[in-house]
């Protein structure tokens, strides 16, 4: 589920609350890094949570709209498509799913009068619900499509349910967008043979090794912070270090560390993960700084005999 990159975001976000706080304890923000993966996981469950319940809403307004004194052809005939949808239907029913809205205490009980429903009114306004509605088509491949475009279009940028987080003070507000496209990439593959008894991807692809990948990132930048800045400095041109971003010099010091300590990872991909990471994190100016800095450190590091890759491709000839 958590690819290095999502494992990298949480270590930089949490090496930059240490140096932010007054009191920075390394054992507690440690405890404080692995519970925040696990907050990131746990919205995403509620992502999957939120769309069985607006499923769950559509299925009583039907029923209410057939019991009315004076339905409408259209009560009593409505479009089921929605309801039917057979990827939040077998969600609906799905038992790890289940387990884990119990695990994490998911209730959306008072929210169903307000929150819900206008949740519901604003998806059926989306051109994407109107089309899947009324194209004909019944079929997997629809309902996904239908899932992942309302997602990808509208969800990232959807304060009603940002606020409905924030409201009831759950502790992963910055890890929204990361969020929204773990839902998006979990919905784009998901095959048609998922079932009620079918698992959820785990938090880890691979629970040992990552975990010991972002505690290690994560300790050894902090520890070896004022060693960095000291290599930044000697090495740095065209910028004044002192007015670096606090982002930007983690950004170098956690490349840094990867350089040094994780012998089997490809400097060119330490490079461009921090690039990427560096888009939304950071300075728009950031990019070019990160990528010239790294660059140069490399050659650096390897030169001094710090900067060690072993392994099938990376041994350099």
């Amino acid at each position: 589920m958590l690819n290095r990159r999502f494992l990298r975001v949480k270590a930089l976000q949490e090496i930059y609350a240490y140096h932010q706080s007054e009191s920075s304890n390394l054992s507690q923000a440690e405890r404080h890094l692995l519970e925040g993966v696990e907050d990131l996981y746990k919205l995403f469950i509620y992502q999957l949570s939120f769309w069985v319940e607006v499923k769950k809403f559509a299925e009583r307004r039907i029923e209410e709209n057939k019991n009315k004194h004076f339905p409408t052809e259209e009560d009593l005939h409505p479009n089921m498509k929605f309801v039917n949808n057979r990827i939040l239907n077998v969600l609906d029913d799905n038992r790890h799913l289940l387990s884990l809205e119990e695990k994490y205490k998911i209730n959306w009980a008072d929210a169903r009068e307000d929150f819900i429903r206008s949740s519901y009114n604003r998806l059926v306004e989306y051109p994407e619900y109107q089309e899947y509605m009324n194209n004909g088509k019944d079929c997997f491949s629809d309902d996904k499509r239908f899932l992942v475009e309302v997602i990808d279009n509208h969800m990232a940028g959807d304060s009603l349910l940002f606020d409905y987080y924030s409201d009831r003070d759950l502790p992963f507000n910055s890890d929204y967008p990361i969020a929204i496209y773990l839902l998006w990439k979990f919905i784009n593959e998901l095959p048609a043979s998922f079932n009620t008894a079918s698992k959820l991807p785990p938090i880890y692809k691979n629970e040992d090794e990552d975990k010991e990948f972002v505690m290690k990132l994560f300790e050894k930048t902090i520890l070896h912070a004022d060693d960095y800045m000291d290599l930044v400095k000697a090495n740095i041109s065209n910028w004044d270090y002192d007015r670096l971003a606090l982002m930007d010099k983690i950004l170098i010091y956690m490349a840094i560390t990867e350089f040094c300590e994780f012998h089997a990872i490809p400097v060119k991909v330490t490079i461009n993960e921090y690039i990427e990471i560096s888009k939304f994190y950071s300075t728009p100016e950031s990019r070019r700084f990160v990528n010239g800095m790294l660059d140069r450190l490399s050659t650096v590091l390897k030169e001094e005999g710090k900067l060690v890759k072993t392994g099938l491709g990376l041994v350099e000839k």
